[in-house]
This record gives C-alpha cells, structure tokens and sequence, in this order.
C-alpha cells in the first residue's frame, strides 16, 4: 500500500470518527432533554422478562414497580436487558420517570441512560486515533 493509499485511508478513518463523535453527542443531548423533567423513586425489581434476541441467547429485562409522586403504582419493563448476571428480583433501583406519564420510566444507571451514546462516541474515538496514527504514519 502507497503511502498516499495510507494517508487517505487515515483522513477517510478520521472523516467517519467525527460523523460517530457528533452523533453520539446528539444521543446524548436528546437523551438529557428527553429526561432532564423527569423525577427520581425508588422502585424494586419485582420480575424479569426473558427474551431471546437469538436462539438459545436469552436476555433478561427487570421489570420494575415504583410508586410515583401522586401516589400511584407504576410498572415498567427495561429496555436494557442483560445476558449475564440479570438484576435479581427484590433488588431496589433507583428510577427515572416522566411525571406527566409515570408508565414512561427507566432504571436510573449508565446502561440504560447513557451506553448508546457513550458506545457510539467511543468508537468515533477510536476511530479518530487510528486514522490520526494512519495520517502521521505516512509522512
């Protein structure tokens, strides 16, 4: 491969780790505006869904109870499952909650808050290194 092969493949790399970095910086934001309302309860694990996203893969998503602001009991499944190690039922959790619409909830953790945005502009990151170490390797 040509140094100007490698060059380009590096500012090529480069061009899709910013494309990566803005769009996890706008999951991120809407993400924060979609919840910055929201109001925190603490809720307990009282089942868990199992769904297989593949044969013989099965996915476990906790399934929550927490009582709102206006006294009302309020039930939601993740939308975060885990394959390995599931929330065990009885585990208290801290919740995220919409309080025009209670039913609208999630488990107020990382995963379930923040990994798509943070996964995405984590490869753009890395990306960007090895397109940038691509770039300065051809001079």
């Amino acid at each position: 491969m040509s140094l100007e092969m490698f060059r380009a493949l590096g500012w090529g790399l480069s061009a899709v780790a910013v494309l990566l970095l803005a769009w996890g910086a706008s999951l991120a934001r809407r993400q924060w505006q979609r919840t910055r309302g929201w109001r925190m309860a603490e809720g307990i694990v009282v089942d868990q869904a199992v769904h297989a996203l593949t044969p013989g893969n099965p996915y476990h998503f906790p399934i929550v109870e927490f009582v709102a602001d206006n006294g009302r009991s309020c039930r939601f499944e993740s939308s975060t499952g885990r394959y390995v190690h599931p929330i065990p039922v009885g585990t208290r959790v801290d919740v995220l909650y919409d309080p025009e619409r209670p039913e609208t909830a999630l488990i107020d953790r990382f995963a379930d808050r923040w990994f798509a945005a943070a996964g995405i502009a984590g490869l753009g990151l890395l990306a960007l290194v090895i397109g940038l170490m691509f770039v300065a390797l051809a001079r």
